[in-house]
Order: structure tokens, then C-alpha cells, then sequence
């Protein structure tokens, strides 16, 4: 049954809620993901949905996690992001707690995304302060080229570990990842791609992690966005501007296991899991995101309309396509008993997540196509490691292994407590 506009609209009423947090996953890797996004394609759409007709969106980034999105075109071509005085360094606001800015408050990096929140534009400054500190490691008096390379490509790798071996077994399962990486052959997955099920709805898992707020911090923390919509920068976490030095994020509460702050409780902020609930001011997004005359504010339905106007197939056609066994109509439509039929795409992958795996992880279709590209992209990719050195171990790597944490740690130098990496087996399904 071909779904219209009016029958996807009554999901986006059920869509409402506080949600449960993510036992599996911090509240990190909501952003991390993001990040992730932003450097493998053009589709000017966010996590957050900007003002882009989606029929436009059909030109991408190099699809690669190659941190172009970082880098830009390098030294030569983009000197505004680089320290002119220290050649391969990138050039860091003096304060170093946010990203360098011209007079109005606009962000000087490669990829503006990058800057629609405080966190992921904390995160983006991360990485730019790991490339310096990395570039520090090496040998003094190399070739400042040669040099800024070998950093450029010790940083690529580290975070192409930290995407397949911390990242994806989060959001789909380590073993299964394992699974889709041994099983795809890079002889005949032919140049990398995105496929527009991935961009225009699988991927769109994490809307549902984003909390209506977070704790930045030991002492600050803001809401997402603010109650009323037309309300001007305040105190909330909308990016595009300089924050004067406050809410500079404190990575322990994003990655790792946070202590005690002083004088009261640990701050240990999980993401909200995935299913079909968002939080309450994804559902009133602020006229910084969508236009004052749009009366679409409700990001549930603007990704369901949009999955009709990209003509995405349904949930079940895909699954029936790659062998999965459907969500049961019943428990698919079941807050909706009205309706019955084929489902969109998007909020198939979230039921999906829900029912099987109590919403920890991703599964079914939905962890297939998200797993099953990434696999595409860093095999199709001949300067990946596993291209290059596929036992490769990170040069940084804490007893074996290196995560956010780790990474945090080695740049900022703090000491942020890294769990064991234990995913533990898949929840049962709901019975």
C-alpha cells in the first residue's frame, strides 16, 4: 500500500515522549555520530534538519572517513584554517575553549554544519586540537609537509578505529559489524557511495538519542533549545555564535564515567534509546532551524515527509529484499491500530530497534544498511587502514584499544575513566 502525506501524518503524534535513557550508549556518541555524518556527505540536512528541499540534497561529500570535513582542502588551498607561523598546525582561537571566529560570530572551518550546536562544535575543536598534539609526536626537523601528512594520516586512522571498533558496535553490534566486514568482498563493491536509504532515513536513527538537554560540565548546563521557538540566542545550546568562553565541554560527562562533581552527584549522561519517541523540542524546532512561516516544526514529520518525497521504500520492502524477517504488522502499527500496511522507512528502523533490542541498538534493516555502508566506504577507501595495514593497532592505543576517551585524554590531557569494552549480548526481544 503506497503511503501518502496524510497517512504518515497520525505517526507523528505518537512520537511524543521522555524516552528511556541508553544503557549501551553515552551521550557522546549522539554527536560523534553527527560529526561522522558530516564528514562523509554534502546533504546539507543535520541531525537537527536544516532548510534544504530534499530533492536538491544529490550531491555528497568524498564518501570516505578521510576528515575532509576537518582538513578541507589543506594547507595550500585553505590558509585561513591553518597556523601560518607553525606550518601543518591548525590555527586555534587564543582562549583554546572555542573555534576560531571572525566578527560576527561565524565559525572559520571547513564544514559549517559543524557549528549548529555547542556540543558538536566542541567536538569539531577536538579533533583539531588532536591533530596539533599528534603532529607534536613527531620527529622535529622532518619535512613540514611530509610531516603535516604523516599526522594527517595517524589522525585518519585513529578515528576510523574509534567508527568501526567502538562507534558502530555500539549502534549495531560488535559482532555483527564483524560479520559485515569479513563477509564484504572490496573487490566488488565497485567506488563508495551513499545510498539515499542510508541518508534520507537509516541514519536518522539518532534523532531519537538527542536529550531535551545536557549537563556540559561540573557547574553548567543548557537546554537543547529553548521553549519558545522565537526566542533569540539565550541560554541554550543553538551553535553559530561565540559563547564568550562559557559552556566549555567537559568530556567526561559525554564518554566516559564522570566522578563525583564537587558537592553533589556523578554526571554520567547516557543517550536516550532508540525508538519511535523524541524528545519534546525536536518536536517545536526553533525558527534557527526551520523558516517562522513553516508550519512543519515537528522534526518527526519532517522526516517522514520527507522519506515520500525522496520515494524511499518501505521498511518491509527492504527487509523482505535483504532476507530479514518483517516486524509483525500488529506490534509495528500497534499505537496506531487504525492503520495497518506498509511502513516508512525511518520509523520502521526505530521500531525495529525497539522491539528486538529494547532499544540499545540498532537492528534488523536498519542495522544491515547502516553497517553494510560504513563497510562500503572504508573498503572502497585504498587509504584506509584496513586497506593499508589491516591488523593495524593504534600508535595511541591504551592496553589495546582506543576510544572518545582515550582520544580525549591523549589531547586534553585529562584522565577520563574508559570503561571496558564490553557491548555484552544483544537484549532479548519483546515478547
Amino acid at each position: 500500500m503506497k503511503r501518502e502525506e496524510a497517512d504518515i501524518l497520525p505517526l507523528t503524534g505518537i512520537m511524543s515522549g521522555p524516552g528511556d535513557d541508553n544503557p549501551r550508549i553515552k551521550a557522546g556518541y549522539t554527536f560523534l555520530g553527527q560529526f561522522i555524518d558530516h564528514d562523509l556527505t554534502l546533504d546539507l540536512t543535520s541531525l537537527l534538519e536544516q532548510q534544504v528541499d530534499p530533492m536538491a540534497t544529490t550531491k555528497f561529500r568524498t564518501p570516505a572517513l578521510e576528515l575532509d570535513s576537518l582538513y578541507g582542502r589543506g594547507p595550500g588551498a585553505q590558509p585561513a584554517l591553518y597556523d601560518k607561523d607553525r606550518f601543518g598546525r591548525f590555527l586555534l582561537n587564543p582562549e583554546g575553549n572555542d573555534l576560531q571566529r571572525n566578527a560576527q560570530g561565524t565559525a572559520l572551518i571547513s564544514e559549517h554544519r559543524n557549528d549548529e550546536n555547542r556540543i558538536v562544535s566542541q567536538l569539531h575543536l577536538l579533533f583539531l586540537k588532536f591533530h596539533n598534539a599528534v603532529l607534536d609526536t613527531l620527529a622535529v626537523g622532518a619535512d613540514d609537509q611530509q610531516k603535516f601528512e604523516d599526522a594527517q594520516r595517524l589522525v585518519r586512522w585513529h578515528y576510523q578505529w574509534i567508527v568501526l571498533n567502538e562507534f558502530l558496535p555500539r549502534t549495531v553490534g560488535g559482532d555483527f559489524m564483524s560479520e559485515v566486514l569479513e563477509s564484504t568482498d572490496p573487490h566488488h563493491i565497485g567506488p563508495a557511495y551513499m545510498p539515499v536509504e542510508f541518508s534520507g532515513a537509516t541514519y536518522r536513527f539518532g534523532h531519537s538519542q538527542i536529550r531535551p538537554g545536557y549537563a556540559i560540565n561540573d557547574t553548567e548546563g543548557a537546554p537543547l533549545f529553548p521553549a519558545n521557538p522565537a526566542a533569540p540566542p539565550g541560554n541554550d545550546l543553538r551553535g553559530g555564535r561565540d559563547f564568550g568562553g562559557t559552556l566549555v565541554v567537559d568530556w567526561k560527562h559525554f564518554f566516559g564515567e564522570a566522578p563525583p562533581a564537587a558537592g553533589g552527584a556523578a554526571v554520567v549522561q547516557q543517550s536516550k534509546k532508540i525508538d519511535t519517541k523524541l524528545s519534546g523540542p525536536l518536536l517545536n524546532l526553533p525558527n534557527s532551524v526551520v523558516p517562522p512561516t513553516d508550519l512543519a516544526r515537528s522534526l518527526a514529520e519532517r522526516n517522514l515527509k520527507r522519506g515520500l518525497r525522496l520515494r524511499l521504500p518501505a521498511g518491509e520492502t527492504i527487509a523482505d529484499y535483504l532476507g530479514i524477517e518483517r516486524v509483525p504488522e500488529a506490534v509495528v502499527w500497534e499505537e496506531l491500530p487504525a492503520n495497518a500496511g506498509l511502513t516508512p522507512l525511518w520509523f520502521y528502523i526505530l521500531k525495529e530497534a525497539e522491539v528486538l533490542h529494547h532499544g540499545h541498538h540498532l537492528g534488523g534493516v536498519g542495522a544491515a544498511v547502516v553497517a553494510q555502508t560504513f563497510a562500503n566506504v572504508v573498503l572502497a577507501d585504498k587509504a584506509s587502514y584496513l586497506n593499508n595495514v589491516p591488523n593495524w593497532t593504534p600508535d595511541l592505543a591504551v592496553g589495546g584499544k582506543f576510544t572518545m576517551a582515550d582520544l580525549a585524554n591523549f589531547t586534553l590531557g585529562t584522565s577520563i575513566p574508559n570503561e571496558t569494552l564490553d557491548f555484552g549480548p544483544a537484549a532479548p526481544a519483546r515478547p
